[in-house]
């Protein structure tokens, strides 16, 4: 992690943690996030990757592409911690305050506000996560992105939602009618896989005509679910009935949670799906999504 460390603490405009490929060319620009909750490191080896293997700066056609490590403060806690599960944040999920009141003395909320002063440099964003228990490579799209994705990620997995309505990241993007997408791939720090998650990010760059390469798709059937609702974690005392991986399919008037005394069951009357991707929720934050079934 050291190397990494040190290749992503160049700045941009005085904004530290900014990196920039760029082709000396003028167009549309490319912001590419990582490490916006600290135990999810493994996307600093892609930019690792694009740039000191794939060597991304020779092959730019034109544009720029912005490689930004998103929460610094708490990846360097992160990169100090023995326990590399404990904590995702300095005070604030930073995927969630992008329409709250600033509060001065978050740091996951100032370096927000930093990075807003040249969101209008930016105009595709990748927002880039992974998750702590094994799920399927999942991109997850606007609505009206929908038909794009298909034709360049190759992933078991889409998922839609109206991300302008949500508190992520990209929200403040998408809101501005800027094109802004989000991976969730397999786990934080798992090397297997790796070359899947490098072809999604070529796939993008090439469909877009970034660089000139080829897009590389395995994946034909690929999985579409639709966002139905976000729960959140009302008590301390919270507990999933089962150890759900990947989307489980629950059945009607399914018990699937106990939150305190109360318990969580389908009721929506229509099939739908649980997928999880809080290993340990908290009070108040969100603990699953549940989602329909398009393809």
């Amino acid at each position: 992690m050291k190397n990494m460390y040190n290749f992503v603490k160049n700045t941009h405009k005085n904004i530290s943690w900014i990196t920039i490929i760029d082709s000396w060319k003028p167009g549309e620009n490319i912001w590419l996030i990582a490490i916006t909750h600290w135990n999810e490191p493994v996307w600093l080896k892609i930019f690792e990757y694009l740039v000191n293997e794939f060597k991304i700066n020779e092959k730019l056609k034109w544009w720029k592409i912005y490689l930004i490590a998103n929460n610094i403060e708490a990846y360097i806690k992160y990169s100090k911690s023995e326990d590399k599960n404990k904590f995702r944040f300095i005070d604030d999920n930073m995927n969630r305050v992008s329409n709250k009141k600033f509060k001065n003395w978050s740091y996951e909320h100032k370096r927000f506000y930093e990075l807003k002063q040249i969101f209008d440099e930016i105009d595709f964003v990748i927002d880039i996560h992974s998750v702590s228990k094994w799920n399927d490579l999942i991109w997850i799209s606007d609505t009206k992105y929908k038909d794009k994705a298909e034709k360049f990620f190759d992933v078991e997995t889409i998922l839609i939602d109206e991300i302008w309505n949500t508190w992520s990241i990209i929200w403040e993007f998408i809101r501005k009618w800027k094109e802004a997408y989000w991976i969730e791939c397999w786990n934080h720090v798992d090397d297997i896989w790796f070359k899947n998650w490098v072809i999604n990010i070529l796939n993008f760059l090439v469909y877009y005509w970034f660089i000139n390469w080829r897009i590389d798709k395995k994946h034909d059937n690929i999985k579409i679910f639709e966002f139905i609702e976000e729960i959140k974690v009302k008590t301390d005392n919270f507990k999933f009935i089962s150890d759900f991986i990947n989307f489980t399919k629950i059945w009607e008037n399914e018990i699937f949670a106990i939150d305190e005394y109360n318990e969580l069951k389908h009721n929506l009357w229509t099939d739908i799906y649980l997928w999880i991707i809080a290993k340990n929720p908290k009070k108040w934050d969100w603990a699953w999504f549940l989602f329909r079934k398009l393809k």
